[in-house]
């Protein structure tokens, strides 16, 4: 490879030396990019274009989307997504200018989300050198309008899980969040599915009945700010205060991980009033009673560590963020 000859770029062949070859092919593949990125923003400005003069209409479709999923073989998503980041170049016309000029899709459809027309300067200043991934990294968590120094919202952060699974494993999935749904007393977000999953799937009893905390978790706590954050296998997530509140409601406590004698850990439900609460409940996560009104089992537990009189003690020590072992309830 990379020994000189002949490349053919769009049907032209170029001829190049042993020592030029590689420098020509990452240009001519950058050349590509520069070409797609305008071809996509000129691909925008006509479906503008085409919704404004209702040009759907002359094919039969009912609207911009459908014509684009029938005729321009894009899926769905992709159609909406496009006609999303048309609009809102309308009123960016800044980074609608770097579009034209080669700025790529990836780094423009995420910009959307996050810049308006007072912030998009300082927003393109801030992915100056990153890639389309680190800029999909950037925006989460903020909001539109928001500037790049603002703190981020943890509740605007989501992340696609995704599942390819035989038709027969579907209809029992649909079965399932049907029965989840009854179950709850109303429809379940994917977000509240997925977190009973999980509870149910790694809830661990012993031969007593006897359960422990629902899954452990490491959650970080900064002195200075009180951000929280959750530590996951490979992942670090920050989550909001009533998120970390509703953790330390069934919870063990480990104390300082940076401690080189750590003490025995504490949980913030006596395991006595663990068992008798579940068995009380007949080990449902939810009463009758709290599928009416549509609480959540963290009243139960909140009044079992009220009952165990339980106190938590904020570990202390000298690092920047003290690190517990937490379940959430």
């Amino acid at each position: 490879m990379f020994d000189g000859g002949t490349i053919v770029i769009e049907g032209l062949p170029l001829t190049v030396s042993r020592d030029e070859a590689w420098m020509e092919l990452h240009a001519a593949l950058q050349g590509v990019g520069v070409k797609r990125a305008k071809l996509d923003a000129r691909e925008l400005e006509l479906l503008l274009e085409g919704e404004e003069t209702r040009l759907f209409r002359r094919l039969g479709h009912p609207t911009m989307a459908a014509y684009m999923v029938a005729e321009l073989e894009c899926s769905r998503h992709t159609a909406n997504e496009k006609l999303r980041v048309a609009h809102e170049l309308v009123d960016l016309p800044e980074i609608a200018r770097r579009f034209r000029a080669a700025l790529s899709w990836k780094k423009v459809r995420e910009l959307t989300r996050v810049a308006t027309a007072e912030t998009e300067d300082e927003w393109l200043e801030a992915i100056r050198g990153v890639d389309g991934a680190q800029v999909q990294q950037m925006v989460k968590g903020f909001a539109e309008g928001t500037r790049r120094t603002d703190r981020r919202d943890p509740d605007l952060i989501e992340e696609v899980i995704g599942l390819r699974v035989p038709p027969v494993i579907e209809a029992l999935w649909r079965q399932m969040r049907v029965a989840m749904d009854g179950e709850a007393g109303r429809g379940l977000s994917d977000g509240e599915l997925a977190e009973q999953l999980c509870k149910r799937a790694l809830l661990p009893a012993t031969e007593s009945g006897h359960s422990r905390p629902l899954f452990q978790i490491a959650v970080t706590t900064c002195r200075v700010c009180k951000c929280a954050e959750q530590v996951g296998p490979g992942v670090v997530n920050e989550i909001n205060a009533a998120a970390f509140e509703r953790a330390l409601c069934d919870a063990v406590f480990v104390g300082d991980l940076d401690d080189e004698h750590p003490g025995r850990a504490q949980w913030s439900i006596p395991a006595p009033t663990r068992r008798a609460v579940a068995i009380r409940d007949r080990f449902c996560s939810r009463t009758r009673a709290a599928r009416r009104s549509g609480s959540s089992r963290r009243i139960t537990w909140c009044r079992a560590r009220k009952a165990g009189r339980m106190r938590h003690r904020t570990s202390h020590c000298s690092a920047t963020r003290t690190t517990r072992i937490c379940t959430t309830g």
